[in-house]
């Protein structure tokens, strides 16, 4: 404040730079809530700054009229930010409840965190093929994106704002839900800049370390996968070097990725798989009986939609059919209990390159 009136310009803090940043990428109903929530709790806090100066007994330029303003607009203020954080609750419920329905019917999410700008969205558009806002700009993403990487067994993806350092409260607490989004998920592939100069690298990883460890409630660290970004632009030297540092963290080791040019697209499509369900297990599927009438097609089509196929094969001269696949425990025993025993688990022995 006594800069503006020094100065006789408008001086901007952190926290007006960010929400001034996060106020022209707001574009959903949800991003746009979340941001003006923000901005009003600011505004909060300058106002009840001034009104500390005027119980001093500092001369703010207004008398009496001038203060019972500020005190009408730090209680419309008040008002609209109770309003603001009900509708946010009721929100927050409806988004919850869909997630309990997700789990139910054995769907999983993956959760993209990360720095800023270290190319979750560009991940998350070559994992999801879901068309997402992509810049080489700070929070290009500040909603929750979710979207779907995996048919079978279905698997969700979601994106949300990055980390950056000392992110002021009031906007920590505006943009809490949203990061939960993704730290709830089932697995957490924590997304970091290869392109990054060494120091900047650290840096980044600390600060987003530190943002972790914060929510660590709702966080289980054995649940990170760590993913090296935009390795189409740097060295295998250099891409070496970033791996010692993670491993120095006691991180998972990281899958080297380009969203532009599809590098390690595949084996972190595997590696997602085989952390989430495990090896994949083969399936040997008998030709129907008097007892067992489903053909094997219908059966062979199930086992698709219920899972990730790697291999088909037959596998005797009495036409018995080997699928090998990715699939949740859970949803292939309710359907093994619908099978009269038509079908197998076999001793798997198939090795995926991961």
């Amino acid at each position: 404040m006594e800069l503006n009136r020094i100065l006789k310009i408008e001086c901007w803090d952190r926290v007006r730079l960010l929400l001034n940043l996060f106020t022209n990428q707001a574009n959903s109903v949800e991003a746009k809530l979340q941001v003006k929530l923000a901005k009003l709790q600011a505004d909060r806090s300058i106002m009840r700054e001034l009104a500390n100066l005027q119980n001093r007994g500092e001369r703010l330029g207004w008398g009496a009229g001038g203060r019972h303003a500020l005190e009408n607009n730090m209680k419309i203020v008040e008002r609209e930010i109770i309003a603001l954080q009900r509708k946010k609750r009721r929100r927050d419920v409806s988004e919850s409840e869909r997630r309990k329905r997700r789990t139910k019917t054995g769907v999983k999410t993956i959760g993209l965190i990360g720095y800023t700008n270290a190319g979750k969205s560009s991940l998350f558009h070559a994992m999801a093929g879901k068309p997402v806002l992509i810049e080489n700009q700070l929070f290009s993403t500040l909603e929750t994106t979710i979207g779907r990487m995996q048919k079978s067994p279905r698997i969700l993806m979601v994106d949300t704002i990055g980390f950056v350092d000392n992110l002021p409260t009031v906007l920590l607490d505006s943009f809490n839900s949203t990061i939960k989004e993704s730290i709830i998920s089932d697995l957490i592939l924590l997304i970091i800049d290869g392109n990054d100069e060494k120091n900047e690298f650290i840096r980044k990883l600390e600060t987003t370390l530190r943002e972790l460890e914060a929510q660590k409630d709702n966080f289980n660290f054995d649940k990170l996968q760590t993913v090296i970004t935009k390795c189409d632009l740097v060295t295998e030297q250099k891409l070496n070097e970033l791996c010692e540092v993670i491993k120095k963290y006691d991180l998972s080791v990281p899958i080297r990725t380009s969203s532009v040019e599809k590098i390690g697209v595949i084996k972190l499509r595997n590696t997602i798989l085989s952390r989430l369900f495990g090896k994949p297990i083969s399936i040997d599927i008998f030709p129907p009986t008097e007892n067992n009438h489903e053909s094997q097609s219908a059966i062979i089509a199930n086992l698709y939609d219920l899972g990730h196929v790697i291999k088909e094969t037959k596998i005797d001269t009495l036409d018995t059919i080997r699928i090998t696949l990715w699939v949740d425990d859970a949803l292939l025993n309710r359907y093994l209990s619908k099978i009269n025993n038509q079908l197998i688990i076999s001793e798997n022995t198939t090795e995926v390159s991961v």
